[in-house]
C-alpha cells in the first residue's frame, strides 16, 4: 500500500501541472464561444423559467446527458461562477485524459509535460476544420477527454476498456465520441491483422516511469480482462454510445425527404461550412494540416518503436481514413448533393483536426527526450535544443497570458462578443438587464451571441443560436431571412433589422413578438425610426417597439 500512495502522488502531481497548463492556454473572458449556446440550454434545461419565451432555448436538446450535468451546476452558482466550474472540471477531465494518453507513448514525467505544452500549441495551429479543445465549457470538452483516455487503453492494448471509455465519450456528445469508437473499431482490426507489431506486450526501458504513472487513481489499470469483462465492458461502452446517438438520429424527424434536404444544406453549406466543408477550409489552416501530419509521420518514423506506438498510429491512420472518406464524399457532391450534404453533417474531419495534433506533441516529446534521436536528427545538443523549445513555449505561455481574464484587468474581450462593440455591447446588456420588463422579447443585431446570457431575456433569432434538428433549421433559416436579408438569401443580409427599414422591423416584430430592439448606431436611417428610443451608448441604441408584455 505504502508503495501504491508513492506512485500515486507523482501522477497526480503531473495530471496537476497539466491541469495548469491547459487552463493557461483556455482561460478567456466569459463567456468563451459556444458557452453562450450550451450553458443557457443547460440551464433553461433545468429552469425552464430562465429565458422563458426565447426560440432557441426551446428547440429540441442535442446534448442531454450535459445539460442534466451542468444545468443544476449552473443554476446553483449562476451562469459566470458555473461556467468558470465547468471550465475547471473540463481542464481537470481532459489533463487526466491526457496524462492516460501519453504514460504508454512517454516514459518521463517530463516527456509527458513537453507533450502537453506542445500539444495546447499544436492544437491552436494545425487542425483544418476549426475543431478546438481547451477552451470554454461546453459537451464536447469532456468527450474529447474521454477519447483521450480510451486512446491511452489502446495504447496498452485494452480495447474493451478504450469501447466503454469512448461510448461515455458518445454519450456526452455524438459525433467526437462516435468518430472516436470508428478509429478503435479499425485501430483494433488493424493490430488483429499485425499482431507482432501490436502484441500485447510493451517496450521496457531503464528509467520507465509508466507503472508509476498508471497508479492514477482515477481510471486506474488493472490487469487484462477476463474475456467476459472485456466483453462486458464493450457491451456497456456501446449502450453507452447508443445513449447519446439514438436521440441525435431523432434529430432529422418531422420533415419529409425535402425538408431534410433543405435542412442539410442549411447545416453545411450555409452555417457551418467552416467546420464541414474542405473547400470552404481556410488554406492556410489546411497547409499547417498537412505539415503536421508530414512532420509527425516522420517523427514516429525515427523514435523507438514500441506496441503502444504502433497502436496508437493505427488510430491516427484511422481517424485521417475517415477525413479521407469525408474528402471523396464532398468531391461526389455534384453528383449526388442531396445524399452528400446529409452526409457531410456529421464532422469527418472533427477526429484528425485533434488526434494529428495529439500524435505530433508525443513525437516530438519522444525525440525531444531521447538523446540519441535527437542528436542524429536535430543539429546541437540534446540538452541545448530542449532548452530552446521550452524557451519558445514559455514565450508561447506568456503570449496566452495577455487573455487571462485576471482580478483587476479591464478592456478584455470576450470570443463570444468578437462580432460586436464588446464594451458597448456589454453596457447596452447591463441596462437592458436592470430597466427592462421581465419577458420582453428582443429583436438583436446579427452579430451577437451573448444576449440571453447577459439578460436573460429571450431574443428572437440569433445567427450564433442554430439548432441541430431538421424543423428548427428550417425555422432557423425562415427567422434570419426575416429579420436580415433584403433579398431572400443568406448572402447579402444586414447587421440589424433596422436597416430593412420602419415597416419591415414592425412586421417582424408583429410576427414574432418582440417589443423591444437593440441596434447599433450607424445603421441607414437610425434616425427616422419611429419607435421610442429608451437608452443609447457609444454603441447601440434600445427602442420601445410595443407595450411590455404586462401591459398588453
Amino acid at each position: 500500500m505504502a508503495s501504491e500512495s508513492k506512485g500515486r502522488l507523482p501522477a497526480a502531481i503531473e495530471v496537476a501541472a497539466i491541469l495548469l497548463l491547459f487552463a493557461a492556454s483556455g482561460a478567456w473572458p466569459l463567456p468563451d464561444v459556444n458557452e453562450t449556446v450550451y450553458l443557457t440550454k443547460a440551464l433553461h434545461h433545468v429552469d425552464p423559467s430562465y429565458g422563458r419565451g426565447d426560440w432557441f432555448l426551446e428547440t429540441p436538446d442535442a446534448h442531454s446527458v450535459f445539460y442534466a450535468v451542468m444545468g443544476p451546476i449552473v443554476a446553483a452558482c449562476g451562469l459566470e461562477s458555473g461556467a468558470w466550474v465547468g471550465r475547471w472540471l473540463g481542464w481537470l477531465s481532459l489533463a487526466v485524459g491526457f496524462h492516460r494518453a501519453v504514460v504508454p507513448l512517454l516514459p518521463t514525467a517530463c516527456g509527458r509535460l513537453l507533450a502537453a505544452a506542445v500539444f495546447a500549441v499544436a492544437l491552436r495551429h494545425t487542425t483544418a476544420a476549426g475543431e478546438w479543445v481547451i477552451g470554454g465549457c461546453e459537451a464536447k470538452v469532456f468527450a474529447w477527454a474521454g477519447v483521450l483516455a480510451g486512446i491511452g487503453e489502446i495504447g496498452r492494448g485494452r480495447f474493451p476498456a478504450a469501447v466503454f471509455l469512448l461510448g461515455g465519450a458518445t454519450a456526452l456528445h455524438p459525433i467526437v465520441g462516435g468518430w472516436g469508437l470508428v478509429a478503435c473499431g479499425l485501430a483494433w482490426w488493424r493490430s488483429r491483422r499485425e499482431p507482432r507489431a501490436a502484441g500485447r506486450g510493451t517496450v521496457r526501458r531503464a528509467g520507465d516511469m509508466s507503472t508509476v504513472a498508471d497508479t492514477l487513481p482515477i481510471l486506474a489499470p488493472t490487469r487484462p480482462p477476463a474475456a467476459a469483462l472485456g466483453g462486458g465492458l464493450i457491451v456497456a461502452g456501446l449502450a453507452l454510445a447508443a445513449w447519446g446517438v439514438l436521440p441525435a438520429l431523432s434529430l432529422s424527424a418531422g420533415v419529409d425527404a425535402a425538408g431534410r434536404a433543405l435542412a442539410n444544406r442549411v447545416y453545411v453549406v450555409e452555417r457551418l461550412y467552416h467546420h464541414l466543408l474542405p473547400w470552404r477550409f481556410p488554406e492556410a489552416m489546411v497547409a499547417r494540416h498537412l505539415l503536421a501530419i508530414l512532420v509527425g509521420t516522420i517523427m514516429h518514423r525515427v523514435v523507438p518503436v514500441s506496441p503502444a506506438r504502433t497502436r496508437v498510429a493505427a488510430f491516427r491512420e484511422a481517424a485521417l481514413a475517415i477525413s479521407l472518406v469525408g474528402l471523396l464524399i464532398a468531391l461526389a457532391e455534384p453528383l449526388a448533393p442531396d445524399i452528400a450534404l446529409g452526409l457531410l453533417r456529421y464532422y469527418w474531419f472533427r477526429l484528425a483536426d485533434v488526434i494529428v495534433p495529439f500524435t505530433l506533441a508525443a513525437s516530438a516529446a519522444a525525440v525531444l527526450t531521447e538523446d540519441g534521436v535527437c542528436a542524429r536528427i536535430l543539429p546541437g545538443r540534446p540538452a541545448v535544443v530542449r532548452g530552446l523549445v521550452v524557451a519558445a513555449l514559455l514565450l508561447d505561455l506568456g503570449l496566452q497570458s495577455r487573455h487571462w481574464p485576471l482580478p483587476g484587468r479591464t478592456g478584455l474581450r470576450s470570443r463570444a462578443d468578437s462580432m460586436v462593440d464588446a464594451v458597448a455591447w456589454a453596457d447596452v446588456c447591463e441596462w437592458v438587464k436592470a430597466h427592462v420588463p421581465p419577458g420582453s422579447r428582443f429583436l438583436t443585431p446579427r452579430s451577437a451571441a451573448s444576449f440571453t446570457w447577459r439578460t436573460g431575456l429571450p431574443e428572437v433569432v440569433a445567427w450564433k443560436n442554430s439548432p441541430q434538428d431538421a424543423v428548427s433549421l428550417l425555422e432557423w433559416r425562415r427567422r434570419i431571412l426575416d429579420c436580415f436579408s433584403a433579398d431572400g438569401t443568406l448572402v447579402t443580409m444586414e447587421r440589424s433589422t433596422a436597416a430593412l427599414g420602419a415597416s419591415r422591423m414592425r412586421d417582424v416584430a408583429d410576427r414574432y413578438g418582440a417589443d423591444h430592439a437593440i441596434v447599433p448606431l450607424g445603421v441607414t436611417g437610425l434616425d427616422t425610426l419611429p419607435f421610442e428610443r429608451l437608452h443609447a451608448n457609444h454603441g447601440y441604441a434600445v427602442y420601445r417597439l410595443a407595450p411590455p408584455p404586462e401591459s398588453r
